[in-house]
């Protein structure tokens, strides 16, 4: 497994053995069963190993702190176990472990074989539409479920997606996954999360995020599989995240001609600024994503996962820009039409009524001057 977030064409191989002074390293064992092999990657507060358990005889991947005794850091990464615990489902790395060593805490995880995204698109550059799909289906999937037990990934890149060999897609990383109220620990006065993947609620610092905020971080992951760049680019990270906020992301067509309409369709939307525009949950945006090459099931009807720490129902968006509204003037002039059709129908029957009426009347007056 990989613990870099890595960016697209990042120089460098995926294995180091820089070991930070003060961390246990290779051939050192940690909980009294891990053995150290070698470092896959760090991000900007732990370092991942490939190890070996010695008690069960199989290969996992030991997370351990950079910063040893930083009270915020060992819960933060108490945090990440918990939620990615929280979770069943084989899109998702699984826990096994976790405790401390010294000043240092760990977490052992299930070793992963495969590249990241990221490393995919760095070596062969854009993917081909299809498996652009395939991959983005299989992370939603992966996602619903971690959305379904309460868990917001909230940095959701490419280098937290892990491509298998058997063709299978696993989401990693839940460094700083919110599980529910109380989790989700973050340093105040910053931005959690990675720039060029960022939701624009994520950017404002939204104190409540739900799950349509990793919805459209997947998108710009997308898109980068696809057109081989993010949405939003600037050597400025602010800069970045001020595009996200403001900017209108170009369409993946206009860098990538070939791109099927609907799968831009898809993309566009989950990139709307608002989140009540996206699809309504992850497994929406899997199914319009299974669809686009070929897969007809439609989204659930009447179901929808709750956001976390948020048990409110969100209605479904309408889609953005001309598509959405093309959609929307169909359905007005829909109510015109039904309504018109209404009022002729109260008209004829009025007029029925006047005849009728008319009519007794004219027999009264026929009948009077018979009578005089």
């Amino acid at each position: 497994m990989s613990g870099t977030a890595e960016l697209p064409g990042a120089a460098g191989p995926e294995r180091t053995d820089e070991i930070p002074a003060g961390l246990p390293g290779a051939g050192d064992v940690v909980g009294g069963r891990y053995e150290l092999r070698h470092v896959l990657g760090r991000g900007g507060m732990s370092t991942v190993h490939l190890a070996h358990d010695r008690e069960l005889d199989r290969p996992v991947a030991v997370k351990l702190l950079v910063r040893a005794g930083d009270p915020g850091d060992v819960a933060r990464l108490r945090d990440e176990a918990r939620a990615a615990a929280a979770i069943d489902h084989p899109g998702v790395v699984t826990v096994h472990d976790t405790g401390t060593t010294g000043h240092t805490a760990w977490v052992v995880m299930s070793y992963v074989e495969g590249e990241t995204l990221a490393r995919r698109i760095g070596r062969t550059g854009p993917l081909e539409p299809q498996e652009v799909t395939r991959i983005g289906a299989a992370v939603a999937e992966a996602l619903a479920a971690a959305h379904r037990a309460g868990v917001v990934h909230r940095d959701v890149t490419p280098g937290n997606i892990i491509l298998r060999p058997d063709g299978s897609v696993v989401v990693t990383d839940f460094g700083i996954a919110r599980l529910g109220d109380g989790a989700g620990r973050t340093r105040t006065g910053h931005v959690i999360g990675t720039p060029l993947y960022l939701a624009p609620e994520q950017g404002r610092g939204a104190a409540h995020l739900d799950g349509r905020a990793d919805l459209y971080a997947l998108a710009c992951c997308l898109f980068t599989a696809l057109t081989g760049r993010p949405p939003f680019t600037d050597a400025d990270p602010l800069a970045v995240v001020v595009a996200h906020l403001r900017e209108t992301p170009p369409r993946p067509s206009s860098l990538r001609p070939d791109v099927p309409p609907a799968l831009e369709e898809v993309l566009l939307q989950t990139l709307a600024k608002d989140p009540d525009r996206r699809p309504r949950d992850a497994a929406a945006l899997a199914a319009r994503l299974r669809a686009v090459h070929g897969d007809p099931a439609p989204p659930p009807v009447g179901t929808r996962e709750l956001p976390a720490g948020d048990g409110t129902a969100t209605a479904a968006p309408a889609a953005p820009g001309d598509e959405a509204g093309t959609h929307a003037l169909d359905s007005t002039l829909a109510e015109v039409e039904n309504d018109d059709g209404a009022a002729a129908d109260r008209r004829r029957g009025a007029g029925a009524l006047l005849l009728v009426l008319a009519a007794l009347l004219l027999l009264g007056a026929v009948a009077a001057l018979l009578l005089f």
